[in-house]
């Protein structure tokens, strides 16, 4: 069984991560299916994963507004992703396509974009994903499309564009509180690797600094919560 600090470790670099559910035997399972896949390189070393798991396809045409896309099948439950990306993609968006792949295991983060941007350079990096799911993103184009149709809808385009605005200055102050207490409270430099592995409620509930809630849900996934301790004995500065 791959339990050891050790092993953990060496599965994190290559962008296996423990779910708060998992069993010895789930995780087992998922490790065994994902070896399977084919393995490509992480370029950015922040997050301190050397290699990822993942089926990768170039794809064109894709929609505009998309440089790729991580969809995924499933195997026995194991989410198998499979990386769409565009020829004309920027250099830095695959390695973001690979965070989604490789928190697969975590479904409800929406802070997992936010970890995405992280890979960005300049003003992407600084401001963050406007959007949190590829539909997003189809409903304000479309709407701004017809816009040019029926001008009502340059209207609702234009309030869209205002609540994903002031959504994403929420989440974001949500995501930089979340990482200072990950470094306070871990005692790491380097919060991004720690931040990889936990949940939507549990960022949150460090954001608004409720420790004890937070290492309560911590402990219900006693092989995550292995994997956290050795990220933090790793200490990725």
């Amino acid at each position: 069984m791959h339990n050891s600090k050790e092993e953990l470790l060496k599965l994190f670099r290559e962008g296996i991560l423990a779910s708060e559910n998992d069993s010895p035997e789930s995780f087992e399972h998922r490790i065994n299916i994902l070896k399977n896949l084919p393995t490509h390189h992480f370029k950015n070393p922040i997050f301190g994963i050397k290699k990822v798991h993942a089926d990768v396809q170039t794809k064109k045409p894709m929609l505009p507004w998309f440089a790729a896309l991580t969809k995924f099948e499933y195997q026995d439950e194991v989410a198998i992703p499979l990386i769409q990306i565009s020829p004309f993609a920027p250099k830095e968006t695959l390695d973001h396509e690979f965070i989604h792949a490789i928190k697969a295991p975590h479904q409800d983060s929406v802070f997992e974009e936010f970890l995405a941007f992280e890979l960005s350079d300049g003003i992407r990096k600084a401001v963050g994903p406007l959007f949190f799911d590829p539909w997003e993103a189809n409903i304000l184009m479309i709407s701004a499309l017809i816009g040019f149709f029926l001008p009502v809808f340059w209207g609702a385009s234009g309030l869209l564009f205002l609540f994903f605005c002031i959504r994403l200055f929420y989440m974001r102050s949500l995501y930089k509180k979340g990482l200072k207490e990950i470094e306070r409270h871990f005692r790491v430099q380097n919060p991004l690797p720690i931040a990889l592995l936990l949940t939507e409620k549990e960022f949150r509930s460090l954001a608004k600094r409720e420790f004890q809630n937070f290492e309560n849900q911590l402990k219900k996934g006693p092989i995550r919560h292995q994997q956290i301790l050795a990220l933090v004995d790793a200490d990725f500065s």
